[in-house]
């Protein structure tokens, strides 16, 4: 009889568990290995599905700033321990999600800074001619940039040049005879909607 009992707890204990896995909700979640990306470069996103199984389909989703809903952009398998991970490319600020079994993760936000490629086109004993383009999504023509010398005492803004139709322009400043080191700035202000602040590459003289 005590025999008996033992087993019927042991049934109750297990089924007990069986309820408990049963009634928990399926998520699945969602990280960005960082928050923001310079354009043209790609970022890292993962997540888990709560059943922890490999094999399972996992929708990317994508809304990028500007648009009101969000569309497919990939569809990836979860390997083991039901871990995915997918290279995204955002053009601009990017929300994303995932979904998986109806389910759907938080939003995660990708922002995005343009690209600014700076390059010297001619330099005389005391001053530098250089030509700056700024990438994006969208022309940033009419914005501006700055101009700095990067100094043992900071960065010192020395010019504001504003952007032509190709979102590019052509540029002179002073330079010292050696070691002099120039970069451009977008700030915040001119780089949105949709962009962050960007950075320039640095010239750097011998």
């Amino acid at each position: 009889m005590r025999r008996i009992l033992l087993f019927a707890a042991a049934l109750a204990a297990f089924a007990v568990v069986g309820i408990a896995a049963a009634g928990k909700p399926a998520t699945v979640s969602i990280s960005a290995a960082r928050p923001a990306v310079t354009y043209g470069g790609s970022v890292k996103l993962s997540g888990t599905v709560s059943n922890h199984q490999a094999g399972e389909h996992v929708l990317i989703l994508g809304r990028p700033y500007g648009v009101t809903t969000y569309t497919e952009v990939a569809s990836v398998d979860t390997t083991a321990k039901g871990a995915w991970n997918y290279l995204a490319s955002p053009l601009i600020l990017t929300s994303y999600e995932a979904t998986w079994n109806a389910v759907m993760s938080r939003a995660v936000v990708v922002k995005v800074r343009p690209r600014i490629r700076l390059a010297l086109s001619s330099r005389t004993a005391t001053r530098g001619t250089f030509t700056v383009e700024v990438a994006g999504n969208r022309p940033f023509s009419g914005k501006y940039v700055l101009v700095q010398r990067l100094t043992p005492s900071g960065a010192a803004t020395v010019k504001h040049v504003v952007l032509g139709a190709s979102s590019s322009s052509t540029f002179t400043i002073r330079l010292p005879r050696h070691r002099a080191r120039v970069r451009v700035v977008m700030p915040s202000s001119q780089a949105a909607p949709g962009y962050i602040a960007g950075v320039s590459n640095v010239w750097k003289s011998s």
